[in-house]
């Protein structure tokens, strides 16, 4: 198994046929990807017989609590500003090279 295919399992990476036509399966039901990746978090447990049980997932506002940051800038008074952003885009999220001079 590749990286690649643990996202695709794991419903966080989508076909460009499943982008182009709307329906994936995502967070837990069928609807249209807003991107060919969203994010996700999954939780496993290897028993000390192998065995490796999934034991948790969880996807979109659920993630929220993992990334301190949400929690700072949800303190300020614009918040996330996501009024005019696709749904779950994360549009205000930038890696340190896609800031304007």
């Amino acid at each position: 198994m590749t990286s690649a295919d643990f996202n695709y399992d794991y419903n966080v990476s989508f076909t460009p046929e499943e982008v182009a036509n709307g329906n994936a399966y995502c967070n837990y039901t069928r609807q249209k990807p807003y991107d060919s990746e969203v994010v996700g978090i999954s939780v496993f447990y290897k028993d000390p017989d192998g065995t490796v049980f999934h034991t948790y997932s969880c996807y979109s506002r659920g993630v929220d609590m993992l990334n301190g940051a949400c929690h700072y800038i949800d303190l300020t008074p614009k918040g996330r500003d996501e009024a005019d952003q696709k749904p779950n885009s994360q549009a205000w999220v930038r890696r340190h090279d896609e800031y304007e001079d």
